[in-house]
C-alpha cells in the first residue's frame, strides 16, 4: 500500500508538470489583424467575368466580394488576406452621381486590384449594388476595417 506523503508527492509532481505543458497561442498567424483601424479610400466595380481571382477561386458578379490594392496582397496569389471580410460605408461621392451614402456591407476578399492604390477597393457587381444602391458603375468614397 502506498503511504499518503507518496500520493501527496506524486500529486504534486502531476500538477507541476501539467503547469509545465505549452499552452498553444490563441493569436491568429498570418497577417496581423487591424480590426478596428479604419482606412479611408475611393471604391469602384469590377466583372468577375468567370474567372477564378487571385484567391483562385471562382465568384459569380452577384457575390459580395472585394479586390484588395497591392499594398494588401502583395502580388501573391492566394494571398493571407484572402478570406477575410471586410466591414465597407459608403460615405459619398463628390459628384454625388452614386447613391447609397450610409450603406453597410461585409465583403470577402477574393481577389487583387491591381490598379488600386493604397486603401482603394474594387466591388463585385453584387457588393457595388449593395453599397450603392444600384447606383450606375462610377467612384465611391469609402471607409472599411478589417473583421476578425
Amino acid at each position: 500500500m502506498l503511504s499518503p506523503s507518496f500520493f501527496t508527492l506524486c500529486l504534486a509532481a502531476s500538477a507541476t508538470l501539467a503547469a509545465a505543458i505549452p499552452v498553444p497561442d490563441p493569436t491568429p498567424t498570418g497577417p496581423a489583424l487591424a480590426k478596428r483601424t479604419d482606412h479611408y479610400g475611393t471604391a469602384t466595380v469590377y466583372d468577375q467575368n468567370n474567372y477564378p481571382g487571385s484567391c483562385g477561386i471562382t465568384n459569380p458578379d452577384s457575390a459580395i466580394i472585394v479586390a484588395l490594392g497591392n499594398k494588401w496582397m502583395d502580388n501573391e496569389f492566394q494571398s493571407p488576406f484572402c478570406g477575410r471580410t471586410i466591414s465597407v460605408v459608403n460615405t459619398g461621392s463628390s459628384d454625388g452621381g452614386v447613391h447609397g451614402k450610409g450603406n453597410t456591407i461585409t465583403a470577402k476578399v477574393q481577389d487583387t486590384c491591381e490598379s488600386c492604390q493604397n486603401d482603394n477597393l474594387d466591388f463585385s457587381i453584387g457588393a457595388w449594388n449593395a453599397l450603392t444602391s444600384n447606383s450606375e458603375e462610377s467612384v465611391v468614397d469609402v471607409t472599411w476595417h478589417f473583421n476578425a
